[in-house]
């Protein structure tokens, strides 16, 4: 844990060091002489009022001098969003957005729309009991909250645990799911589904579904890539997996055959189930994955290694192989921190930010991975109850509650 300074004992010594020093109008030299023998001078010469006032002056000027050059109080360390290195919640103002009222049950992934206009927030909620939540507020107006569950969510969003929005108005949820979901498939029949990102076009079921590929029961995590491209975090066969949609199928369809799948790394991560494992690519090209079963923050080199063999099941006629020749890197590991399941991950100003379950605690690494803040958010969530976390346009954290179904919203007090 980081030493913290005492700011009123670290100004105090500051100014004892400027009054020992040599200053300007040898004030302090009277402080370092030898003592004079007074005596003396006041029974040979007169007290000269002159004089008296020189040397009342020297001295005033003294003390002026260090004043002068004693540091302001130092601002607050760390990062404002996370308490200002306090470490603790108390320098934060946690806001509640949606609540089990407003229809949560289990909430696990939250994202804002990027494609709504400036003057909207969209925050949409995954919720693995079978539902997404989206909240919506316009400036000046009062939010709105809507709970969307259609006709055949069962299979095309039967237990989304995440999401994430692509920059051509879709949306991609991954399902935390192995079971039959619906006539005729196996259990293993599951993997993402492509949506509109546009909310009154949404209903995550058989007719608003724009596409499906099926090679990733059991996964917990998905990030994009570029337009219909996303990669996932796999827990069924314990690797990171790229889905490329390419054009969707339109709406309610079924021609699945120019999916792209490819199987990086498999074996390498391992989910916990119940907790999701968010990922998140930065602009270099490397993916940044939560591995909550393996305790640790991990790296990924999209550009690396070569393609293998095939793979399958192939459900959906598509192009499926493995890509040979690259590992993932463990970045941080969370288990030395005392933090050992890391579930939400989000890159936001140069730092990568990471919220762990365990411990209801969030972290922000710099680029070689050093902790540069974290805070203690129990107060807030508590332990073992922490999930995914996100931003919205003004910098504020969002944080999910899953056991609580809540999600708030955290902004540092007014300095």
């Amino acid at each position: 844990m980081p030493v913290l300074m005492n700011v009123s004992v670290f100004a105090a010594s500051v100014v004892i060091a400027v009054t020992a020093c040599d200053t300007p109008g040898g004030g302090t030299t009277a402080i370092n002489a030898a003592p004079t023998d007074t005596s003396a001078a006041t029974a040979t010469t007169p007290a000269d009022p002159d004089t008296a006032v020189v040397a009342d002056t020297t001295a005033v000027t003294a003390d002026d001098t260090a004043a002068e050059l004693e540091p302001e109080v130092a601002p607050p360390t760390g990062l404002a969003i996370l308490g200002h290195g306090s470490h603790v919640a108390d320098d934060l103002v946690v806001e509640p957005l949606v609540s089990a009222r407003d229809g949560l049950e289990e909430p696990r992934g939250a994202a804002f729309n990027p494609n709504v206009r400036d003057d909207i927030d969209e925050l949409w909620i995954a919720d693995a009991s079978g539902a997404m939540v989206i909240w919506q507020k316009a400036t000046d107006a009062a939010p709105v909250i809507r709970r969307h569950h259609g006709m055949g969510t069962e299979h095309f969003m039967p237990s989304p645990v995440a999401l994430a929005f692509s920059t051509i108005g879709t949306v991609a949820t991954i399902q935390e799911t192995d079971w039959v979901t619906q006539p005729r498939s196996p259990e293993d029949f599951m993997g993402p589904t492509l949506f509109p990102a546009d909310s009154s076009a949404f209903d995550g079921d058989s007719a608003t579904h724009l596409d499906m590929l099926h090679n990733s029961p059991n996964s917990t995590g998905i990030t994009s890539d570029h337009d219909n491209a996303f990669w996932v975090f796999d827990g069924y066969h314990g690797s990171i997996t790229y889905y490329d949609f390419h054009a969707d199928h339109g709406p309610g369809g079924d021609d699945h055959s120019d999916g792209t799948i490819v199987r990086w790394v498999e074996g390498q991560v391992r989910r916990v189930p119940g907790v999701s494992s968010n990922l998140a690519l930065a602009q270099d090209g490397t993916l940044f994955i939560a591995d909550t079963g393996n305790a640790r923050i991990a790296t990924l080199d999209t550009h690396a290694g070569t393609r293998g063999g095939a793979i399958g099941p192939n459900y959906d006629d598509a192009e499926m192989w493995r890509r040979t020749g690259v590992d993932t890197v463990t970045w941080v590991d969370m288990a030395a921190l005392g933090a050992p399941e890391p579930t939400g991950l989000v890159l936001r100003d140069g730092l990568v930010f990471v919220s762990e379950r365990t411990t209801s605690r969030v972290y922000a690494f710099g680029a070689s991975g050093d902790v540069v803040d974290w805070v203690d958010l129990a107060p807030v969530v508590p332990a073992g109850q922490l999930g995914a976390i996100t931003f919205d346009r003004q910098g504020r954290l969002v944080v999910i509650d899953v056991a609580g179904a809540r999600v708030l919203r955290i902004a540092p007090a007014a300095h």
